[in-house]
């Protein structure tokens, strides 16, 4: 049985960052130029500390940056710079504005409140993230609210790759690896004391109960 990577998102201080890399995290994520958002920074700010970040802490993590719409020409920036892997679109952005983007791969967010197809979306990103909210209870009944444990099934079984997201935490995340033992699954509020803030003990307590799964 495969591992699931994990990556901790809305990153925001080079000692959270320098702590979850020695911790092991798969993928680090940062929101970048969103005000609405208390994780966001300054594209500036954010590519000044990848590139830090890259330059000071070896490893094999990489790096996301999460964006909400942005122009086209501030993502060619960040995947022209080399310190960035990964772009993640979270707004309203189409297939067509997707596949633009070069250098860098492309994971695109979906949720209950996404509108087109989302096998056509799939063909142009190479990963999807579902968003899923309360994933778990929302599977329990048949309200008709966003399934992400049938979504799941149904992208994996058509060869989509595919994160996990969204209300994962410490005390559920064991219930997720058993039902879905995703690719990879992404969490900020679960190691957070309040929005950005993020903490070492949920961080270093969340990497060994995945750790802890996979060694049972």
């Amino acid at each position: 049985m495969k591992k699931t990577k994990i990556k901790f998102c809305g990153m925001r201080t080079k000692e959270s960052l320098a702590y979850a890399i020695d911790l092991g995290v798969d993928y680090v994520g940062f929101i970048v130029d969103y005000p609405k958002s208390k994780r966001s920074i300054p594209l500036s700010k954010f590519l000044q500390t990848v590139e830090w970040l890259k330059k000071n802490k070896k490893g094999t993590y990489k790096i996301v940056a999460v964006t909400v719409d942005m122009p086209l020409q501030n993502i060619q920036l960040i995947a022209g710079s080399n310190y960035v892997d990964v772009v993640q679109l979270h707004g309203n952005e189409t297939a067509g504005f997707a596949s633009k983007i070069k250098g860098v791969e492309v994971w695109k967010a979906w949720n209950n409140k996404s509108k087109g197809d989302i096998i056509k979306m799939s063909k142009h990103v190479n990963r999807m993230l579902l968003d899923s909210g309360d994933a778990e209870a929302k599977a329990k009944n048949n309200s008709g609210e966003f399934d992400a444990f049938s979504l799941y099934k149904k992208l994996e079984n058509k060869k989509v790759k595919v994160v996990l997201s969204g209300g994962i935490d410490v005390k559920n995340v064991a219930g997720y690896l058993k039902k879905l033992n995703p690719d990879i699954i992404d969490i900020s509020r679960g190691i957070e004391t309040a929005p950005g803030k993020k903490s070492k003990m949920k961080m270093k307590k969340f990497i060994k109960t995945v750790n802890d799964y996979y060694s049972a």
